[in-house]
């Protein structure tokens, strides 16, 4: 931005159309900061006398405010330029405001890249673990498994200011309890949503060979990208591994029975 102060004289002006008599100017040694005050010797014209003022010419939007580099909070925030100095700081004095370097506002950007450590605050939602039939498994046949967790976006503040953060899952980690874990991208989900039979296979179905109780675990590993005052979302360096609430449940063999009544007929029925 180019900021330029022009001085004026209105006398001269009038001097030049024929309105006054002879024209007194200032003493040379009247400082810049002198004439923009007023307070130098001022210049006669005729009965009246017209002082020297200062006016303001700079490059913006033509809405009467100074251009970036100024704002209106008792701080003048001037560029650098040597050529310009004496003239902006008499301005700043005859504004009477503290004239100062101008320095562009911090930008997280700046700042290098973002960990998974820097947001750290930001605690995704908890996920859960889901298993059909439920709290139970029939030794030989697919047990199912799935996570509910999805996308999600949490609010906090980063490096002082407001920001938001989106946790993505991206694994899921079964540790199944009989010594046999699974790491797959696919979340899974109930049979009824696969449109498949009980029992069926799934991509995180288990076979459990033995009878006994078991704990499942599951661990779901979340990506992260953050975005400051609505900017693009950008990529968190790193990923954060959440544990689910585990599951208990026993395995055994089953036996096939003659029912009257099917499940739907009967929930609490032999094998429902």
């Amino acid at each position: 931005m180019l900021t330029k102060l022009i001085l004026l004289s209105t006398a001269l002006l009038l001097g030049a159309s024929g309105l006054g008599g002879p024209l007194q100017t200032s003493s040379p040694d009247c400082t810049l900061a002198g004439k923009l005050s007023g307070s130098c010797p001022q210049a006669d014209v005729g009965n009246g006398t017209v002082q020297l003022e200062a006016t303001q010419e700079h490059v913006g939007s033509g809405d009467g405010n100074f251009d970036s580099g100024y704002e209106a909070d008792g701080v003048a925030y001037i560029p650098v330029d040597d050529e310009l100095d004496s003239v902006e700081e008499a301005w700043c004095d005859i504004q009477r405001i503290e004239c100062v370097p101008w320095t562009p506002p911090a930008d997280v950007a700046t700042t290098g890249p973002v960990t998974i450590s820097d947001v750290a605050s930001f605690r995704p939602q908890t996920p859960t673990a889901g298993m059909q039939p439920n709290q139970w498994m029939i030794v030989g046949l697919d047990t199912n498994f799935y996570a509910t967790t999805s996308a999600h976006v949490v609010d906090g503040t980063l490096f002082g200011g407001t920001a938001q953060v989106r946790f993505t899952p991206i694994a899921y980690n079964w540790d199944y309890g009989d010594g046999s874990t699974a790491t797959t991208s696919n979340p899974g989900k109930t049979w009824d949503k696969y449109r498949i039979t009980e029992f069926d296979p799934t991509p995180t179905s288990h076979v459990y060979e033995e009878p006994g109780n078991y704990t499942i675990t599951l661990a779901v590993t979340y990506a992260a990208e953050y975005r400051v005052a609505g900017s693009s979302w950008q990529n968190v360096v790193g990923t954060l591994t959440i544990i689910a609430p585990p599951l208990t449940a026993t395995a055994g063999h089953a036996t096939t029975v003659l029912v009257d009544q099917d499940c739907i007929a009967n929930p609490t029925g032999i094998g429902c």
